[in-house]
């Protein structure tokens, strides 16, 4: 079942730069698709045009088969979180408490019930012995899971992650990476991140590739990553776990683990228990 469904996008912020060139893609529902691409590819632009936040000169978009338009704009934005790169830019609260309840009271949660939701929620992103603190004392990576913690309040059936962990450190990243991953086993909402990371790439369901504006791959991520070369020439990467099974090829080692390092070195050591 389709979730999302982009038709023929096309946005240019002036008419001489075109920065959305004909975009098509699906998502399909209760998925986790990632959006990858160089700077200036338009990733983050898509992600805006598909809450809305941007109008596109032509095309079509539709969320749970409701065209996106200024009938059902509100509509579609009840159904759809999104957390942003900056995480200083997203608090609203003076405490983590404050901030989550913030979305449940514009979604007119009774005051006697939210209590309940902030604590619940702040539990499942590991923030709930946080909840009075102030967002200055917080790590970018704790302020990103609040901001989590916000948008899955709202109970959303979908989320985008727009460039979430790119200003994180390498820790900050690897506990949102993770917490995006329990929340896709959970199996209850669409995810699209919009990133960098192609360690992350290779732990999704679905990727798309985007080059000046354009989708040039579109696959699971096990395909996509087998165009080593047309990926270091749009000036991506490909996993560390790939890069290491090439090189055993070179010397002689085959492995069917895919791109996963864990199923490699438990294939490696199966291996060296028989020699």
């Amino acid at each position: 079942m389709e979730k999302v469904k982009v038709e023929n996008l096309c946005f240019a912020y002036d008419p001489n730069t075109p920065v959305i060139q004909s975009v098509s893609f699906t998502v399909e529902a209760g998925s986790y698709t990632t959006i990858i691409g160089h700077n200036g590819s338009g990733k983050s632009t898509i992600a805006k045009l598909m809450i809305g936040l941007l109008a596109a000169n032509s095309g079509k978009i539709w969320m749970n088969d409701l065209l996106l338009n200024e009938d059902n704009i509100y509509e579609i934005r009840n159904k759809v979180g999104i957390v942003f790169q900056n995480p200083d830019n997203q608090f609203i609260g003076a405490t983590v408490a404050d901030d989550i309840a913030f979305g449940l009271e514009n979604h007119q949660v009774a005051s006697e019930k939210m209590q309940a939701i902030i604590e619940d929620y702040a539990q499942r992103v590991g923030m709930q012995d946080f909840l009075n603190s102030e967002p200055t004392k917080l790590s970018g990576g704790q302020k990103q899971r609040v901001a989590i913690a916000g948008v899955l309040a709202m109970k959303p059936q979908m989320i985008i992650f727009d460039e979430a962990t790119s200003m994180l450190d390498p820790q900050g990243k690897a506990e949102i990476n993770a917490l995006i991953q329990e929340i896709h086993a959970q199996g209850e909402l669409t995810i699209i991140s919009i990133t960098h990371d192609i360690e992350e790439v290779a732990k999704s369901d679905h990727v798309i590739v985007l080059d000046q504006g354009k989708v040039v791959l579109d696959g699971h991520p096990n395909e996509i990553l087998q165009h080593e070369k047309e990926l270091i020439q749009l000036k991506l990467d490909i996993p560390f776990a790939l890069k290491f099974q090439h090189e055993l090829k070179k010397n002689g080692i085959s492995v069917n683990a895919g791109t996963t390092m864990e199923g490699m070195v438990a294939e490696l050591c199966q291996l060296h228990s028989k020699s």
